[in-house]
């Protein structure tokens, strides 16, 4: 039986969200709010009530031809009320008014009829760099495979070959993978806040339903190396993150930034945009002397500019200036077509270390490169012999999808592939891109606590590279 006692709503207040509002509504006395909502405006009636001797047609009540009642999230009686509506169908008005309890006897509810409409909101999407890695780490101690031990980076996203993945095993040993993501947020229009923020990944496998998947800060440099992993281990504030159990498979998953993840965004500077690249599993190094020359081919999955490239080399001795040509070839993929751009660079600065380094070649003039047209990039050297020479960092039992490795032992004269090796090599563009890093883990990895046995955990969603319609995203909503 309704109770003579009477709730009055004094403020009610809308946060947009990306797919619904989030309501917070203020009452006079403490009580237990229910939202009652339709599509429809509801009637409105009078019913007579007696009141100092005369009937009087005051109270009223509506009458919705469909409805639902849902709760809000506070438990007990409370002055503030908050109702969570997502998600809410873009373009779709809502009408609602309040009711409730007051230490569990109903009230009657002088609420008016409320009316919300939700529209697209203002988003901002962060677009995917190409250059994500995932960098594996293994180790039979916690805190050694935490730290970075057996180190390993895995590159090879382009189509069909386009899965991330993060991982934590316990076979054995200690398996833990972190994936490195990097989004173009550096055309947040200025002057405009965030309020909200949140990651999408393309889920295509699980394993384990324990743990949660986490954000951290991105603190790497490009291109992703090895050494990253350990530059990770510390940085373990969350940004954000959502349990493994919650997680779907063949969709989107949908993770909420926090406020520390919402600061985060375009915090770090801004870099030359990747495309094209092979830089993992080096096993080998190809020697480039006198007439010896070695050459890389690639295919451009989409049509862009390249205004220069950086290969993974080593020197020997002191040779002399390196020059990279880069031609258009023939079916071959060997650089025996056109020569379409030269760039040549002393051999002085080119790493000495076990493995080389980075080594940047700039063109004078960009060169527009065509999607799925085939081009080589040919090394060979000035002045040199086989005790001065330049060893090109690479791979001979490649899975590299897009170009694979040539060699010369006539100057370019003639060309032999070798469909089986791959030398590392990244082309850039002039778009300066980035802004916002992510390095996506376990909540066992970002703790220092091992998981137990049997609470394996790995998530894997398509890359960068992937399809367009499943890759990465980060939604903005600005004011």
């Amino acid at each position: 039986m309704v109770t003579d006692c009477f709730i009055s709503v004094r403020d009610v207040q809308y946060e947009l969200l990306y797919d619904g509002y989030n309501i917070v509504v203020v009452t006079d006395v403490p009580c237990h709010l229910y939202m009652r909502w339709g599509l429809v405006r509801p009637r409105k009636h009078s019913q007579a009530r007696f009141r100092r001797g005369v009937y009087m047609h005051t109270d009223v009540y509506l009458c919705f031809v469909a409805y639902h009642d849902n709760e809000q999230e506070e438990a007990g009686d409370t002055l503030v009320h908050t109702f969570v509506k997502r998600p809410w169908p873009p373009c779709q008005t809502r009408y609602f008014h309040f009711w409730g309890s007051v230490a569990g006897a109903p009230c009657r509810s002088t609420t008016s009829v409320f009316k919300l409409h939700f529209g697209l909101p203002p988003l901002f999407t962060g677009v995917p760099c190409w250059h994500n890695r995932i960098v594996l780490s293994t180790h039979s101690i916690w805190p050694t495979a935490r730290g970075g031990a057996n180190l390993a980076k895995y590159g090879l996203y382009q189509r069909p070959q386009n899965i991330q993945l993060v991982r934590t095993w316990l076979i054995g040993t200690y398996f833990i993978g972190r994936a490195y993501q990097n989004f173009d947020t550096l055309d947040v229009p200025a002057g405009k806040t965030i309020t909200h923020g949140r990651l999408g990944i393309y889920v295509t496998s699980l394993t384990g339903i324990v743990g949660q998947l986490v954000i951290t800060k991105g603190l790497w440099d490009e291109p992703v190396i090895e050494g990253d992993f350990g530059l990770q281990t510390n940085e373990t504030e969350v940004l954000g993150q959502i349990n493994q159990a919650d997680l779907v498979l063949n969709q989107y998953n949908w993770i909420d930034l926090n406020s520390a993840g919402i600061a985060w965004v375009n915090q770090r500077v801004g870099e030359v945009n990747q495309y094209e690249s092979y830089d993992w599993q080096k096993t080998a190094y190809f020697q480039i002397y006198g007439n010896n020359r070695w050459s890389q081919n690639f295919t451009p999955l989409t049509s862009h500019t390249i205004s220069s490239l950086k290969l993974r080399l080593k020197r020997v001795g002191t040779p002399g200036r390196v020059v990279c040509n880069i031609y258009r070839t023939a079916p071959s993929g060997c650089p025996t077509g056109t020569l379409l751009t030269q760039k040549q660079e002393g051999s002085d600065l080119v790493s000495t270390g076990p493995w080389g380094d980075w080594f940047d070649f700039r063109f004078d003039y960009p060169l527009n490169l065509i999607k799925d047209t085939k081009y080589a990039i040919e090394v060979w050297v000035l002045g040199s012999n086989s005790s001065n020479r330049i060893e090109w960092i690479g791979n001979t039992a490649s899975q590299y999808p897009n170009g694979h490795a040539c060699y010369s032992t006539n100057s370019g004269s003639t060309w032999t592939p070798h469909p089986t090796y791959a030398l590392y090599f990244i082309e850039y563009t002039e778009r300066i891109v980035g802004g916002t890093k992510f390095c996506l883990r376990t909540s066992f990895d970002n703790s220092d606590s091992p998981p137990a046995p049997g609470q394996d955990q790995e998530i894997q969603f398509v890359s960068a590279q992937g399809e367009v319609d499943k890759q990465p995203l980060l939604e903005l909503i600005l004011d």
